[in-house]
């Protein structure tokens, strides 16, 4: 049973946990996955943001945790999602005192799930998904990146908006602000996938670009200069990698319209390993860098009921 001591919680005997298992407990109405490794003791919420499976089902390193439905990673440390940039699940603190096993619980909201909203209010899981996710809002599918993604974005201004086939917009992503290319007119019915699951939003259809902004945009992309430091970078990155021994191909960069953010795409598979990478190629810079899988394909339709990235179901 849980025993409160000030701001902490106490969860037992902390010898209930063997090195290199995990449990989960449920604390004031919050899922938490346990971890313990060799030299530490980890503390997430226990459902991955992506579709809601358990992570202290998957497969656990030292400091990184794998989710065992499409293979999503996070750092223990920080609840950061490794190499998707934007998601991220809460993490707490523990303390080991006099042989009792002590969480402190973050602040950090905690993501609820379709299938846990479902589950207590009774509510199909379909028509959760739609109240929550497109409520009072349009959508309009829109291919953005240079991989080419296509997604479902949410319009939610009370601006009129038409957007037209090949339309440049400005769409907001985890990533950050970013141009896409509309390819459908706006529509109230939330999409579906094919077996009848509500997609989630992508992100945010913000509005339109100008005629200027659209000449500064397709600039930008021809401009001598910046080609230049992306290929630097893209040369500079390859090379830590190789001395590293990281198993991963950086393939493409791509700076975002805003400026800021710059990213590198790769294929393998996500470690904490380009997290602190990624920090080392920000130093000094303009803009800040990031690393994102080629295969986070931002709103799948297949049957496997996937809505966001990442997905390696096939």
């Amino acid at each position: 049973m849980l025993t409160a001591n000030a701001e902490q919680l106490s969860l037992g005997p902390a010898d209930d946990i063997r090195v290199g298992t995990s449990q989960v407990f449920f604390v004031e109405g919050r899922e938490i996955s346990v971890f313990r490794r060799e030299q530490n003791w980890f503390a997430i919420d226990n459902h991955c943001p992506h579709s809601g499976a358990s992570l202290a089902a998957g497969k656990c390193g030292e400091s990184v945790v794998t989710c065992g439905w499409h293979h999503w990673q996070f750092d223990l440390r920080t609840g950061e999602a490794i190499g998707r940039p934007g998601f991220k699940v809460g993490t707490h603190m523990l303390e080991v005192r006099d042989g009792e096993l002590w969480i402190t619980l973050s602040s950090e909201p905690e993501i609820i799930h379709q299938h846990e909203v479902a589950a207590d209010s009774g509510t199909p899981a379909n028509a959760v998904d739609e109240a929550v996710d497109w409520r009072e809002a349009s959508r309009c599918l829109v291919r953005y990146g240079a991989m080419t993604w296509t997604g479902y974005f949410r319009y939610r201004s009370n601006e009129p908006l038409e957007c037209r086939h090949g339309e440049r917009v400005l769409i907001e992503t985890p990533r950050g602000i970013e141009v896409g290319e509309v390819l459908s007119s706006l529509t109230t019915d939330p999409p579906r996938n094919d077996v009848g699951k509500v997609i989630k939003p992508t992100g945010e259809l913000l509005r339109k670009l100008t005629s200027m902004e659209s000449f500064e945009h397709v600039r930008r992309q021809r401009d001598a200069r910046l080609q230049s430091v992306v290929q630097e970078l893209l040369a500079e990155c390859s090379r830590r990698i190789a001395e590293r021994g990281i198993a991963v191909d950086v393939v493409d960069g791509e700076l975002l319209f805003h400026g800021k953010t710059l990213v590198l795409y790769f294929l393998g598979t996500p470690t904490d390993d380009l997290g602190v990478l990624a920090s080392e190629l920000s130093q000094g810079r303009e803009f800040n860098v990031i690393f994102n899988s080629v295969l986070e394909v931002a709103a799948p339709v297949a049957s496997c009921g996937c809505s966001g990235g990442g997905c390696s179901a096939k």
